[in-house]
């Protein structure tokens, strides 16, 4: 009935989400609790385009929002597009080992200072524990015929250690998780211990050198640079709106043998789901095929604008925010190279893990700081690094990868843009690049 209210209106498209949400969290910092908090919410969105401009409302009552979003259209800034695509239809219930809905939250709390007592060992000043689940339950239907329904589980445990010696402090993070249940909790025990062993050997380590080095990455900090510093750019809205060094690149080479895909069907990862929300699909996606750009990741918008099928990355936070364009899990997938063969350089660094960066993916430029690092001389691991920064171009670093490791591995995360944030994952095997320029203090 709000659908053919909205048409009644004039709309030209429609679509309507309902989705309840619930989410618990648990912070704990020193083996005290900082934050716990439980709850659940749930609502309505209202998206129409009308003669060429979008209008979108969230809120409790259909009737309502459908007036407000006509309204909103009727004052929005015009343009030619035309909301072209495929209906789907169908039920998707997930299913995990230990539902956390029907996990007492005193219990999470417990074993969440359970999880931080086993990282305070000595040097570790802070050692913080993060626990996050929650379910989502949606409901999508648009006026082209979609209307499908799904329920996903999410739960995941990040860690992160701060030791401190003579003046030095280091950080180190771990953290696991995906589209799985409380079961999550049982593999997370060793992990802590992990993050505060590292930070530990960490203050030991040497500062990183600087200057252009042969480097070999690690599957985590692999993963975050074609997730930041390239996926950004192969964001459809990101091309369109020319913010991207990948827009008109189709079917041009963009990087050595590689093949980078984003795929949400890949079980029990964190950025997994059955149907995007706009009711899309989602399928898996190579986005270059042996180095060559075959995609951009559509929503309905961007793929009616470029004359394509969407490819299920319209993604919103919840329902009072819109879809827009957005990851999965997103990786480069595995090649066929040993670790050993990786590292056999003359002289080069390993750099590992990701602690924060930056990119521009309209100039295609990053800078990102590596957990730690080694220094490699002819194929041996000879000196721990701390420091390890590495800056360069996302086209000429894709370009200069001689060798993809087979051991690809996944991590969780959180990925932010225009105020959303979305659970993704991010991918890779080690990879060794020909050049790479380090910013070390030494």
């Amino acid at each position: 009935e709000a659908i053919s209210y909205a048409l009644d209106l004039g709309a030209q498209f429609v679509e309507i989400r309902h989705q309840k949400i619930s989410i618990t969290e648990v912070f704990v910092v020193n083996g005290v609790i900082r934050r716990l908090s439980s709850g659940d919410e749930s609502g309505y969105s209202v998206r129409v385009l009308l003669n060429g401009a979008w209008g979108f409302s969230s809120g409790p009552s259909l009737k309502e929002l459908v007036e407000s979003s006509i309204k909103l259209a009727k004052t929005c800034e015009k343009e030619e597009i035309e909301v072209h695509g495929k209906p789907y239809t169908g039920s998707y219930i997930h299913s995990v080992k230990i539902p956390p809905d029907q996990v007492p939250v005193d219990r999470k709390a417990r074993d969440a200072v359970d999880l931080c007592k086993r990282g305070m060992i000595e040097e570790v000043r802070n050692f913080n524990v993060s626990y996050l689940d929650g379910f989502l339950e949606e409901e999508v239907v648009n006026s082209i015929g979609t209307k499908v329904r799904q329920k996903i589980y999410r739960t995941r445990v990040s860690f992160s250690a701060y030791a401190h010696r003579a003046g030095v402090t280091e950080r180190a993070l771990e953290s696991t998780g995906g589209t799985i249940g409380y079961e999550a909790i049982e593999g997370s025990f060793d992990l802590a211990e992990t993050a505060a062993r590292r930070a530990v050997e960490l203050l030991s380590a040497k500062s990183a050198p600087a200057g252009k080095f042969q480097a070999v990455l690690d599957p985590k900090l692999a993963g975050v640079f074609v997730h930041e510093a390239f996926g950004h750019a192969a964001e459809a809205d990101e091309v369109l709106a020319g913010m991207s060094i990948l827009e008109g690149r189709i079917g041009q080479r963009v990087g050595n043998e590689i093949n980078i895909v984003d795929d949400p069907t890949l079980e029990g990862l964190y950025g997994s789901y059955k149907f995007d929300s706009e009711g899309s699909e989602g399928r898996r996606k190579v986005i270059v095929d042996k180095g060559i750009l075959k995609s951009f990741m559509h929503n309905l918008e961007t793929s009616s604008k470029m004359g394509v099928e969407s490819t299920g990355n319209g993604r919103a936070m919840n329902f009072r925010n819109p879809p827009i364009v957005r990851m999965s899990n997103t990786f480069i997938d595995k090649g066929d190279a040993e670790l050993d063969e990786i590292l056999n350089m003359r002289e080069g660094i390993y750099a590992i893990g990701s602690l924060y960066g930056y990119t521009e993916p309209a100039k295609g430029q990053f800078m990102f700081k590596a957990e730690e690092g080694w220094l490699v001389k002819n194929g041996e691991l000879v000196e721990r690094l701390r420091e390890v920064a590495l800056a360069g171009n996302t086209l000429e670093i894709l370009g200069n990868i001689e060798l993809v490791g087979k051991d690809l591995k996944f991590s969780p995360g959180n990925c932010g843009k225009q105020g959303q944030w979305v659970p993704v994952t991010t991918g890779s095997p080690h990879i060794r690049v020909r050049e790479v320029v380090f910013g070390g203090l030494r």
